[in-house]
């Protein structure tokens, strides 16, 4: 049985939250999309398919991509009979997600507010650009905004260009992503005590806890660093493309410079630092690009993981839909999309137990499933009339409170998964050992870095040496007590160790197993190695990721994005098998392929590539969307700001805001075709003008005539955001062997919950004493004599 079969879920919402509905369907809920007559806007939004029979450019793959599985009603809801008729709708479900503008649905009773009085056993999750308070609540938004606004848009393309967009819909999807994990958590939270409640998912927040904490970082070495491109994670030209290698700890240097023969330029031992290959990084890329420029990348790739150097291909989407890594996992499968248009459609962010959780039927018109869904409301169970009653003592605390996790994670991926858990209750044992320590503890020399706190913030930690029997023996005790086991090692890792699932679900059948590896445990590349930025490379996300007019070197960004979406899907369905196996009593193993997950995010683009193989090219900030559409230089030292015009109104409001200046009167300028044909003159007026203002007076000035503009945030922004601010996002955190730093807050507040919680990280082996006494019932000899065994550690306090 699917995790979340029999919930019902009431979907409303735009391009801003529509893939948390294809979640939720794609994890096993009935997900109904309720729409107007005339239909959802978001059917009008790019990328268009390309050929019959719905080559009209109007019939959207960003639409049918979020959409699939779900069904379709219409109803008017500016009549009293249609919102008496979505009362019955809401009655009869378990959750509402709806990304209207805050106050917009007041005038026909629906705001959630007066929702939740009327249905109070409903979870109501609100998506907005910036939430529901605050003084940007109305500010309009778009993905591009969200992604400048949340913290991540500064750090992409090259130093000396504008700072570039990441294709696809990043942070709208990013913030649906964190909807669908906030919407199961208060669902199973309401399992305890019979209530609903109402979420607000801000995007720029949910989209700043991508951002490689770079608020933190400040806060404790007072500097961020700007963007480079490809930057520390370089990409070397091969003879048919690009090859992306990573190479940090000095095992992977010193077997770089091994299969390179040893050449005389690199045997500098400072080189042997890091931090001084760093410093000197042209004149070592030189050499290494030299070598490599006689490789194809795909046998470099294979020769690089030969010898245990993270090394991927820079792959072209098309290479990605057809190659034998991704014929073999199944990435992609063939499915009638929309009516009459089959495509290969990326197959799903999960599996469960083996099986691929992702969508089996196409879009759906709109209304197609009205008559069937009306007679279904008319003979269901009242949601509302059949709540258990609250769990005797249960009150409004965390919903995961009683949850225990292991965290075998390291780095940031399988991490990040149990910081999510935490956040909301669960208490979470860090599982390391200075034998083999997270190298995110490492990675700034000390006892502590703001990096390692803010992922691995309120956390216990256990010392323990895997390598000696005891220590795997003490860890399988630990399972048999766990709800949870979370591990990002390498493939076979897990095994070797002798903790893989198979073992373990024999010690304890409850267990729940959450598994990430960059390329997946199966398929010929499952063993390759790497960081989150060789899963760019092998996604198609680095390819695309570059500015339209120069193609020839990818540009990207040096953000390790996917581990920490990866973070927010772990937790995602982790709750949805502890839904599952509060009705069978069984756990569950969970999987997700890190390079999977961006090519998830880029899935309407596949299918239109699919369809018209090389039709989907990089585009830099240009968007269908609209025109005038970039990032603009402000005043001040890379200052940057965004400015989105949708519309023809928006233009003309532009105009108004601008002073109605001379260029702008071209009736060319009058619809958004000619506004992209003279793209170049129009951001070279546009810049003019906003060189000399700030970002912040850029926003204010044109959100005031509605108009969609927005800072291009960098770390220094985002302290002073008074709209962070008022909301409380960014968390304080006094860290011992470090001292305050701020972290960032949680992706969506809570009616019903209490603050995320955030207590300072643990140093290696804190709580091992204390673990060993509660959960394993040891005594203090007995402890004493595994840790003068080596099996064991204890911190080291400073």
């Amino acid at each position: 049985m699917q995790p979340l079969h029999g919930l019902r879920i009431i979907d409303t919402t735009d391009e801003r939250g529509a893939l948390c509905g294809r979640l939720l369907g794609d994890l096993g809920a009935d997900v109904t999309y309720v729409e107007p007559p005339s239909g959802s806007p978001f059917r009008q939004a790019p990328p268009f398919a390309p050929v019959p029979p719905a080559a009209d450019g109007t019939t959207s793959l960003a639409f049918a991509f979020r959409s699939a599985g779900k069904r379709s009603v219409t109803l008017d809801l500016s009549t009293p009979k249609g919102q008496e008729e979505m009362h019955q709708f809401l009655a009869a479900a378990d959750a509402w997600i709806e990304s209207n503008l805050p106050g917009s649905l007041a005038a026909y009773g629906l705001d959630p507010e007066s929702a939740l009085r009327r249905h109070p056993h409903l979870v109501i999750t609100s998506i907005t650009d910036f939430g529901q308070t605050g003084p940007y609540r109305n500010y309009l938004g778009t993905d591009m905004i969200g992604y400048a606004m949340g913290g991540m848009l500064y750090r992409a393309g090259a130093a000396r260009r504008p700072p570039l967009v990441a294709p696809g819909a990043q942070a709208y999807d990013t913030a649906a992503i964190t909807a669908a994990f906030g919407t199961v958590t208060a669902l199973h939270h309401r399992g305890r005590t019979g209530r609903g409640q109402w979420l607000d998912v801000s995007v720029q927040e949910a989209t700043s806890n991508l951002a490689d904490w770079s608020v933190p970082l400040l806060t404790t070495l007072g500097f961020y660093t700007h963007r480079e491109g490809a930057g520390m994670y370089p990409v070397y030209r091969c003879t048919d493309g690009w090859l992306r290698m990573i190479v940090l700890p000095l095992k992977h240097w010193r077997a770089l410079r091994a299969w390179m023969g040893e050449p005389a330029e690199l045997q500098d031992p400072a080189f042997d630092e890091y931090v001084q290959r760093i410093a000197n990084r042209p004149q070592i890329e030189a050499v290494i690009q030299r070598f490599l420029a006689g490789w194809s990348k795909e046998a470099a790739a294979r020769e690089a993981q030969a010898r245990d150097i993270p090394a991927t291909p820079v792959l072209s989407l098309g290479e990605v839909l057809d190659n034998e890594h991704t014929r073999a996992r199944g990435t992609f499968a063939e499915l009638e999309i929309l009516e009459g248009l089959r495509a290969r459609v990326p197959s799903g962010f999960f599996e469960f137990d083996g099986v691929r959780c992702g969508p089996t039927t196409k879009a759906p018109s709109p209304g197609e499933h009205t008559e069937v869904v009306a007679a279904e409301v008319r003979t269901r169970t009242r949601r509302d009339a059949a709540q258990p009653a609250a769990v005797a003592g249960a009150d409004a605390g965390f919903p995961l409170a009683g949850v225990r996790v292991l965290d075998f994670g390291i780095g940031v991926a399988g991490v990040e998964v149990g910081r999510l858990m935490v956040e909301y209750g669960a208490e979470v044992i860090k599982i390391e050992s200075s034998h083999a320590a997270d190298f995110v503890r490492n990675v700034i020399p000390g006892p502590m870095n703001a990096a390692f706190v803010s992922a691995n913030r309120s956390k216990l930690s256990f010392g323990v040496n895997l390598k000696t029997p005891e220590g795997v023996a003490l860890a399988r005790r630990l399972v048999s007590k766990a709800d949870v086991l979370i591990e990002n090692s390498a493939t076979g890792t897990m095994e070797r160790f002798g903790l893989g699932y198979e073992r373990l679900r024999q010690i304890n059948p409850r267990l729940i197993m959450f598994s990430t590896q960059m390329l997946g445990s199966s398929g010929p590349w499952k063993d390759w190695s790497g960081y989150g930025p060789n899963a760019h490379a092998v996604s198609g996300l680095q390819w695309l990721w570059n500015y339209w007019q120069d193609r020839d070197r990818p540009e990207g960004s040096t953000n390790i994005h996917p581990d920490h979406l990866v973070g927010r899907l772990g937790a995602l369905g982790i709750v949805a098998a502890l839904r599952r196996r509060e009705g069978d009593g069984c756990g569950a193993h969970i999987q997700v392929a890190q390079f999977e997950v961006l090519v998830q995010l880029l899935g309407d683009l596949f299918i239109k590539e699919s369809l018209a193989p090389g039709s989907v090219q990089p585009q830099g900030n240009d968007s269908e969307r609209g025109a005038p559409w970039g990032a603009y230089p402000c005043a001040g030292e890379d200052e940057w700001c965004v400015i989105n015009v949708r519309t023809d109104a928006e233009w003309r409001a532009l105009r108004v805001a601008l002073g109605a200046p001379d260029w702008m009167e071209s009736p060319q300028y009058d619809s958004a075709p000619g506004r992209r044909q003279a793209r170049d003159a129009i951001d070279e007026a546009l810049s003019a003008w906003t060189c000399t203002r700030s970002p912040a007076e850029v926003m204010a000035l044109l959100q005031g005539h509605r108009v969609p503009a927005a800072v291009v945030e960098h770390p220094a922004h985002q302290l002073d955001d008074p709209h962070l601010k008022e909301r409380g996002f960014f968390r304080h955190v006094d860290q011992p062997a470090l001292g305050p730093v701020k972290v960032e807050g949680a992706g969506f507040l809570a009616s019903g919950m209490p603050s995320a919680r955030v207590e300072p990280a643990p140093l290696l082996g804190q709580h091992t004493r204390m673990i060993c006494r509660s959960w394993l019932d040891m005594s203090d000899a007995e402890i004493d004599s595994l840790v003068n065994a080596g099996a064991i550690e204890e911190a080291r306090l400073p």
